[in-house]
């Protein structure tokens, strides 16, 4: 109106009639209507200028923060879109700061109204908001992952319109932003990202990118060579590989409407996929390693799928060119990069057939070989899994090919500490088979303090897949125990004492014969290592261990006789681990086991001392009679009388192979003056040189 009349100023009268409608107008629910009265405002301002209009600025940006209704919110944006447009540079510049600031507001609401302003801006101010884009795009980046429904369709309808009006002038800052977003933690910014960088691909293609696409195989999309052509002319070759490999990689999204997005852009643009795919191979492995490698583990499944899908559906055609570059990408010195070639190689090989797989064993096995000396303990580890999968399908092979070259390793002081973790690695996923390989070499004599160091670290991974190698390991470690370098002795101990510990319930029938003919065997080390590996196993041990402890308590009370005094010392602090491990009430039913063990032990004891007192060895130690009292004491308090009687009698017994110097350590305190009073009525023979 004001563009009618000859003199704009003439309106001024009646602004105060025609402002109020003007607004009711652009609130309306009607989207032309409220076009209509956007451009209207912006007019007004252009012909008769801001001054004339002191508060409508001020509510414009209000209305913008309502919370009545989006439609409030979209006529205010429109209209601050056009009023900004006629206020000019300038001003612009100044509010823009705030704009951004309230796109983050705590309340949906204004973030909804503020970020749909941007739907409005590149319409009304064209090259203007252009230069804005740089700092405007973070905030709709982030309107897309919003927990609120409508500030996201919002975030994304101001991302479809930068697109349309900017996909060619500001192509280069679009792109990245667009791409960052593809990878994004966030589902719903990948999908968003997705159909942004398809808007945008379709404007430079020169296609709607509304073709249904349906079914059919990936083999033929949509698209035409010339539609191809003009991508790369745009883009350039690397770029458009860039983007295609990024496109590829997310049809195989955990999340379904991020997959259909992405196999809709996919089909859209894409004529031949056999033939693009290896066009931008090298680009898209570059990705898929990358992605492989993240901290992100969702990016990471992402990767994988993508790579197992390309094999399975096209393995013959890509087998040779995926590969060489996974093998290759093994010299990057970038280490998170070698692990995602590892875990490329588990999907390659995972999804690939058996007979796919073989022509390419030359290159696989020894990749694997050199990942799993890699210098870094990731990179290892992963290598590991892709030895496991290597198993699958290369069998003893695999391990005739790389195991040895371990174990070579192991010897070199430079390579020794990588090479023993890799063999940990292969042994975590494949105990059974790789065991019987490697422990021939590890337990060789005379053992090394490094080969002690390795059965122990290997014993940690291998846990139960141990048992069945007990007699081959533990008899070597036990006498190591006993070496003349200190080095080996520590060693070899700390291997023995963690093999112990890992057997399993199942395992136990295995260790406890082998640590029971430790015990009696004809070398003083292999009993005294048996024994001491006995009372470690029991105190420490958490199974259950109750049904073992009458057997090895007789044993070791036997042992209590034995002529090596070093041995003997062993066999009575393990005897007071075992008596320890077993409950309190049940150690009564033990008297009479104890009893025979006593005797045999005075047996053999006065054979090899005819015509002396005999005394036991194990009954001369300091406080040796401290894990026996506990057995007779419970018998005499809580006993039938017949236990009682066996308490009683064995005690005295136990007494009477027990030096006079021992016996004066304990006789007072051996359980309180009833217990000593009724010991001493029944067994005073044996009691009154001490009475």
């Amino acid at each position: 109106m004001s563009s009618l009349v000859t003199e704009p100023m003439d309106m001024i009268p009646y602004i105060g009639l025609l402002l109020p409608e003007v607004k009711k107008v652009l609130v309306d629910p009607i989207p032309e209507v409220r076009g209509v009265a956007a451009r209207a405002l912006g007019s007004l301002i252009v012909g008769m200028g801001e001054q004339i209009f002191p508060d409508l600025v001020p509510w414009l940006l209000e209305t913008l923060k309502s919370d009545n209704s989006n439609v409030e919110r979209s006529g205010a944006a429109q209209g601050l879109s056009e009023v900004l447009a006629a206020l000019g540079k300038d001003y612009f510049d100044q509010i823009l700061p705030d704009i951004i600031r309230n796109c983050s507001h705590q309340k949906a609401s204004v973030r909804d109204g503020h970020l749909t302003l941007f739907r409005y801006l590149p319409r009304s101010m064209g090259a203007i908001f252009q230069n804005h884009l740089q700092a405007v795009l973070p905030a709709i980046l982030d309107g897309l992952a919003d927990e609120n429904e409508s500030v996201r369709d919002a975030a994304l309808s101001a991302g479809h319109i930068f697109v349309e009006y900017y996909a060619t002038t500001s192509l280069p800052l679009l792109l990245p932003a667009i791409e960052d977003g593809i990878f994004s933690d966030n589902w719903r910014i990948r999908q968003s990202s997705v159909e942004l960088l398809g808007d945008l691909l379709f404007k430079v293609a020169g296609t709607s990118g509304k073709a249904i696409l349906e079914g059919g195989s990936d083999d033929e999309g949509a698209s035409t060579e010339a539609q191809g052509r003009a991508i790369v002319e745009v883009l350039g070759r690397a770029k458009r590989n860039e983007v295609l490999a990024a496109v590829y990689m997310v049809r195989s999204d955990v999340s379904l409407t991020v997959r259909q997005a992405a196999v809709h852009v996919w089909k859209t643009i894409v004529a031949n996929t056999p033939r693009t795919l290896k066009e931008i191979m090298p680009v898209l492995m570059d990705t898929l390693i990358s992605s492989l490698a993240s901290s992100s583990s969702e990016r990471r499944q992402v990767a994988g799928r993508a790579l197992g899908e390309l094999v399975r559906k096209l393995g013959e055609r890509v087998l040779p060119s995926i590969i060489p570059i996974l093998s290759q990408g093994l010299k990057d010195p970038n280490a998170s990069r070698r692990q995602g070639v590892c875990i490329g190689l588990s999907e390659v090989m995972g999804s690939a057939g058996k007979h796919q797989l073989l022509s390419f064993m030359g290159e696989l096995i020894p990749t694997i070989r050199t990942a799993l000396c890699d210098s870094t303990q990731e990179v290892r580890e992963s290598a590991g899994l892709a030895f496991s999968t290597l198993y699958k399908s290369a069998g003893l092979q695999a391990i005739d090919e790389i195991v040895p070259t371990l174990l070579r390793a192991m010897e070199d002081d430079e390579t020794s500490a990588t090479a023993l973790d890799g063999l940990k690695q292969i042994l975590s996923v494949r105990t059974a088979a790789i065991l019987p390989h490697i422990l021939p070499k590890l337990v060789q004599p005379p053992l090394s303090s490094f080969n002690a160091h390795a059965l122990g670290a290997l014993a940690e991974v291998a846990g139960p897949g141990l048992s069945s190698h007990i007699g081959t390991i533990l008899p070597t470690l036990i006498l190591a125990m006993d070496d003349e370098d200190v080095d080996v002795q520590s060693t070899a101990k700390k291997a023995a004492e963690t093999i112990v510990l890992v057997i399993d319930d199942e395992g136990v029938e295995t260790l406890i014969p082998e640590l029971l003919r430790g015990v009696n065997d004809n070398q003083a080390s292999m009993r005294r290592g048996a024994a001491y590996l006995i009372g470690f196993l029991f105190k420490n041990s958490k199974l259950y261990l109750a049904d073992e402890a009458p057997d090895m308590m007789s044993t070791l009370i036997t042992l209590l006789s034995d002529t090596d005094n070093a041995t003997v010392l062993a066999a009575w602090e393990a005897f007071s681990r075992v008596v320890g491990s077993v409950p309190k009430e049940q150690l009564p039913t033990h008297i009479k086991l104890v009893r025979d063990a006593v005797s045999t032990a005075r047996d053999k004891e006065r054979r090899r001392r005819k015509g002396v007192p005999v005394l036991l060895p194990g009954l001369c130690l300091p406080k040796a009679l401290q894990p026996f009292l506990p057995i007779f004491q419970q018998g005499l308090i809580s006993g039938s009388a017949e236990t009682k009687e066996q308490a009683a009698e064995g005690l005295g017994e136990l007494i009477d192979v027990t030096s006079e110097k021992t016996l004066r350590e304990v006789v007072v305190p051996i359980t309180g003056y009833d217990f000593l009073i009724f010991v001493k009525i029944i067994i005073v023979p044996w009691f009154h040189p001490f009475f």
